[in-house]
Order: C-alpha cells, then structure tokens, then sequence
C-alpha cells in the first residue's frame, strides 16, 4: 500500500521511474524504522525485458529486517503537577514495545499536549536512550558456552550499538504553569465585539489550556469572516504568572466576486412547428419522438458580502445564464444561528426559468425559509419552508390543455419539508469511495396557500467502491414518490379518444402541478433517454407529462485507458440504467413492456393507448476525462425495450404510432450520481 510504482493492467501499462523505486525502497525501511528494525535494509532490483518481453519490467524489493530492537524499562523523572500514571496513559513506548524514533517524538507530543493543557507553556522534554548490554558468552566445561550480563542490565563498556533492546528516561522540565488574569479583543475592525466574545473559550480565573485556544481558533475561523487568528498571553516573557491573553483576530475582504463561461449540449426533444399557408390558415407540425441537440454558451456571476451588519452573516447574490435556462439566487446566510455552532438560518429568493423539457416551459418563483443542522461533518438536518409561484407555458402546441387545465395556469406551492443528508464520499466532484444518502419529505397544503395538497419525497442511496488498480464500481438507487392529498386528486386517468379531436370536454379537476411532477432522462438520470423525455405522454400530443412517481437504477464500471498523445487522463465506463417515471406509485413494476388498452375511435376504428408504466434497460459506453472541476462525460446508451405510443396527428386527422428510438446520447461536466 505505500508503493508508488504500479503494475500493469487493463489498458493501463503501469507507473515507473527510477525516482519512485528509490522512493519506495525508502518507504518500505521507513516502515520497517518505526516498528523497531533499525538496521533494516531493503535492496531494489529491476529485471528488463521479462520473460523476453522487450519493455516488459520485473521490480523485486529485497529485505533484510535485521533485529528488532525493543524496550527494555522506561523511567519519567521531572513530573510533579502532573502523575506518573496519568503520563503513562498516553505513552506508547511502553516495556516490550518496539523501540522507534517515531514512537518517542510521538510520545513527546502527547506528554507535551497535556501539560500544554494544564497551562505550562513551556514545558519541555527530553528523552534519553541507553542500548542495553548484550550478554557475555563466556566459556564453559565441556565446550559449552554460557550466557551472563549486568545484575542491573545496564549498559556494559564496549556495548554494541545494535543491542535489541533500550532503556528509555523520560526528562521533563515542566516550567511555571500560565494563569488567564483577562482577556483582550483586538485587530477586528467591523465586527461586533459580541459576536467574537460568544467564540472565545478562554475564561479569566484558570490556566491557560491549549484546548480553549485551539476551539477559540476554530470556532472564529468557522464565522468565515477572520483571515488570521492569533493567540497568545501579553509580556510571556515576564515574572508574573497571570498573564493578560490577547486574542488578535484580522478580518478579511467583505466582497467577493465570482465569474465563469462555459458550454452545455443536451439531447432534448424537439417541440411542434406552426406555419401559416397563404390563405392565412395555420397549420401545425408535431413529432414527439424527434429530438435535437440543443448547445448554448453559458455564464456565471456571482457576488458575496461578508460580515453583514458585523455579526458575521452573508448575503449572495448567484446567477447563471444561457439558452436553454436563466436562473438567480438571493441568499442571507446567518451562522451559528442562537448562539448555536450547529445551527444556520438562510434565507433564500430565487428565480427560474427552463426550456429543457418539451412539453412546456417552467417559469418558477420561489421563497425559502431554512434552518441547517450540523449533526455530525459528514451528516445534517435541513428544516425548510416554501413558498413558490409556478408556472407551465406554451403548453398548446404540445399538450390538451383540457386534459390537465390545473397546468396551464399559474400555481401556488406552499409547504414544509425536512432533508437529512450523509455525504461520507472522498471527493462529490468526482468520487472513487465512499457513500452517499440522502432523505427529503416534504407536504404542500392548501391550508399555507397552495393551489395543491400532496406530499413529495425523494431518497437516494449511492456507493463507490474501488478495486484493483485504477477500476472503480459505482451504484446509485433513487426512488421518488408524490401523492395527492385533502381535495387534490390525480384527475381523469382514463383515456377518451374525443378529447384529442375536441367532441369531448372533460371536466376541470384540480391536480399536482406538472412543474411539481418527476421527469428524468437525460446524462444525469436515465440515459437511454433524450433530457427529460422518460415517463407517461400525453395521449393526445405524445409529448412527456411526467409521473408521481420514479425508480432509477445506475450502476456504472470505471476503468482507465491509454491513448496516444492523451495518456491516461481519458478513462472509459461501462454503464446500466434501469427505471423509469412512473403514472404513480400504484403503477411501479418491472414489466419489460408497457400495459396497453384499446378503445374505439369512431371512425377510424380501434387505437391501441399505451400508459408507458414499464421498466427501461439502457446499457452503454461512456467517455471521461478529468478536470479540476469534475469529470467531462461523454456517454453513449442503447436502450433494450423502448416502447411504442400513440399520438393524434392533427395534420393527418389521425392517431399514429411512434417507438422511441434505442439510441440516446449526452455530453456532461460532472458526475452522473
């Protein structure tokens, strides 16, 4: 494990230099230094061309451990205000111990910790070895030998340096243990004093504990408005023991200005086309099965002013921008919330406006008050109410408006939810092992103002987990509910023909807004699908509705790859994508193909309606290359089972029947999961 070098394997031809050989021949005798072999020799040697083939390496690491050399008896003199025993507690160079220079630097930093806690900033230690006597093979009758030494086991003149064994003498010099007489604020320019004085945990009246001043440091560098914290007692140099401690804390810059251009391509579906004939009549053109690359430049601005009002609070403003989306965030971000190292309020406005599905374009409005609990660094709670204003446009060259009529007018979603995360990854950008779960509920209501009762949630297990050189298997099950509740229902479920050739009206019922739905597809979802394309259709248009319900399944096989000029930053994935958006949880199931029904069109006959309620299976191949700010994707998927579905072709004055196609294709800057 502490090996530079790398054999070779799958399409990867190893890592070797003459530099990272002689880097771990020292790493393996550093090992074999700390547990006690201190004349421990490690011989590298290299065979070219192996089994005769030209190129081919074979490094061997010969050792030689020698004896290990253990610890005879230990001594501590020089301690009073602290006990032999409570020192021994946290001394590892313990008798039988293997002897290291590690293991006593190791034990000086733990002695020296603890009187350090205990106020005596100057304490010091000294540690003193004396190799222990081999015993004397003197001779004996009959031609036999025997073994003698010291009574004491002392050293005897003319003791071998390599002895096995060591007597150890601990030297302490405690010093004059540090009293706290008062402690001054200084160097903060527009902070509250109040604020720093509720992060200080250094208290007049006791010693000066180097506990109390690490956690006063931390504690302030967490406000995330001091640059430098420095600590230390006023005149440390002078005769009285009580000593002023002063706490100079620096403030950093107040504004900070971010920017940043890039590039996005997406693979989303193509909307209808409207043209007007010379006779002033409009005619309109819809394939709900096309779909087109959609590119755009894309541009990020944000701006942050720390420190508000000196209490050490934040307010940002965040905005992206391109073709395909506009979205701007306000913020104010108050830590350490009631007085509270775990608790933060935030306070958040946003705006968003998206056309990445083609059934409609969603213009949202949304305030948010949050309260973020810090239950552990890799785990939190986050507490939130909502209040948005949605809205679903150009929704009549795509959708009957008349089969949903909640979703062409303007919504209000007001409500509460909960989110528990645990983020226990080595890396979100990019991760090669660890977990990642994460819980949210949450409940609209029209008794807060929402135009929709129904509960949401959303749960997501993943995994990372690597293996062998370079390879790293990654899985990733997300499950996502929505149910109707009080007077919200899911409205006529039940397919008339009339409504797509307008001899129907069906009644207006109230619904979940389809903003509000689950859609998936795309390079971070399902991939055997155009963005946002997965689920039910509207039988009328074929275009995407979204559902009340998901199950996505990713498992992914990252392994490296060696190309010419690029190396081995390219790597490769293999990649399985199961699930899909369901009409609601009711209608989950794994079936290869989709339920369908047929039903009498006067007088076309027969039309066969397919709710699309099946399970996807995509396999693929993918392209990454890495970045500092995660991973270029490049993926390829094949869908197994993709369906057929109906769709009234108004030009035609008739239902046609489309199949989704196998191929799918997406280009990404970040993770899948």
């Amino acid at each position: 494990g502490r090996l530079q070098i790398q054999t070779a394997s799958f399409a990867f031809n190893g890592r070797f230099s003459q530099r990272l050989v002689r880097d771990d021949a020292d790493s393996i005798r550093d090992l074999y230094v700390s547990n006690g072999f201190r004349d421990a020799k490690v011989d590298p040697q290299i065979e070219n061309d192996y089994r005769n083939k030209k190129g081919h390496l074979f490094v061997t690491f010969r050792i030689d451990e020698g004896v290990q050399t253990r610890v005879a008896s230990l001594k501590i003199e020089g301690n009073r205000a602290i006990s032999t025993a409570e020192l021994m507690s946290v001394i590892g160079s313990t008798v039988g111990q293997p002897y290291s220079a590690d293991d006593v630097a190791s034990d000086r930093n733990n002695v020296l910790a603890l009187y350090f806690n205990q106020g005596f900033t100057n304490a010091s230690f000294q540690e003193e070895v004396v190799p222990v006597a081999a015993p004397r093979v003197q001779p004996a009758s009959g031609g036999e030998s025997k073994a003698s030494a010291d009574a004491d086991g002392s050293t005897s003149a003319g003791a071998a340096a390599g002895s096995d064994r060591v007597n150890l003498v601990y030297h302490i010099t405690e010093g004059r243990q540090v009293e706290v007489a008062n402690v001054l604020l200084t160097g903060y320019q527009y902070t509250k004093p109040a604020i720093i004085k509720k992060q200080v945990q250094i208290h007049p009246g006791g010693p000066l504990r180097e506990r109390d001043v690490a956690e006063t440091q931390r504690r302030l560098y967490n406000l995330g408005v001091f640059t430098r914290v420095q600590i230390a007692p006023q005149n440390p140099a002078g005769a009285d023991p009580n000593k002023v401690i002063v706490v100079d804390a620096t403030e950093g810059q107040r504004y900070t200005v971010g920017y940043g251009f890039g590039f996005e391509v997406q693979q989303i579906g193509a909307s209808c086309n409207s043209t007007t004939t010379s006779n002033n009549n409009v005619i309109t053109t819809c394939n709900p099965n096309a779909t087109e690359i959609a590119a755009s430049p894309r541009g990020i601005f944000e701006i942050s002013r720390a420190n508000m009002f000196g209490r050490a609070q934040t307010l940002s403003f965040k905005v992206r921008a391109s073709t395909l989306e506009y979205r701007s965030a306000l913020s104010y971000t108050a830590a350490n919330f009631l007085s509270d190292s775990s608790l933060s309020a935030v306070l958040t406005g946003f705006a968003e406006k998206t056309q990445d599905i083609s059934t409609f374009t969603s213009t949202r409005y949304e305030g948010a008050a949050q309260l973020v609990e810090t239950l552990k660094p890799s785990s939190s709670l986050l507490y939130r109410y909502f209040y948005r204003r949605v809205e679903a446009s150009n929704l009549n060259d795509t959708i009957n408006p008349e089969e949903i009529p909640l979703l062409s007018q303007p919504t209000l979603v007001s409500g509460v939810g909960i989110t528990y995360a645990r983020d226990r990854r080595d890396n979100p950008g990019d991760s090669r092992r660890g977990t990642f779960n994460t819980a949210d509920v949450s409940v609209a209501s029209t008794k807060l103002g929402s135009s929709a009762s129904f509960f949401r949630g959303f749960f997501q297990n993943s995994s990372f987990t690597p293996f062998g050189r370079a390879f790293v298997f990654a899985r990733s099950v997300r499950f996502g509910v929505e149910e109707p509740l009080a007077n919200t229902v899911e409205g006529n479920t039940k397919f008339d023909p009339g409504q797509c050739t307008g001899t129907v009206t069906i009644p207006i019922q109230e619904l979940i807004p389809l903003p509000e739905r689950f859609f998936a597809g795309g390079g971070t979802s399902l991939r055997g699908f155009a963005l946002n394309q997965a689920g039910p259709r509207d039988p009328c248009s074929g275009f995407p509705v979204g559902g009340l319900a998901l199950l996505a399944f990713n498992q992914e096989l990252r392994f490296p790859m060696r190309l010419p000029y690029i190396g081995n930053r390219l790597g490769g994935t293999l990649f399985y994508d199961g699930g899909n958006v369901y009409t609601d949880f009711n209608h989950i199931n794994f079936n290869w193909r989709p339920p369908s029904t047929t039903v009498q069109v006067p007088p076309q006959g027969t039309v066969t309606v397919t709710q699309l309620n099946y399970f996807s299976h995509t396999i693929g191949f993918g392209l990454r290359y890495g970045t500092p700010v995660g991973p270029v994707r490049v993926d390829f998927g094949y869908q197994l089972n993709p369906p057929q579905y109906q769709f009234y072709n108004e030009g035609a004055q008739a239902f046609q029947y489309l199949r989704l196609p196998h191929f799918s294709f997406s280009f990404n800057i970040g993770p899948v999961f």
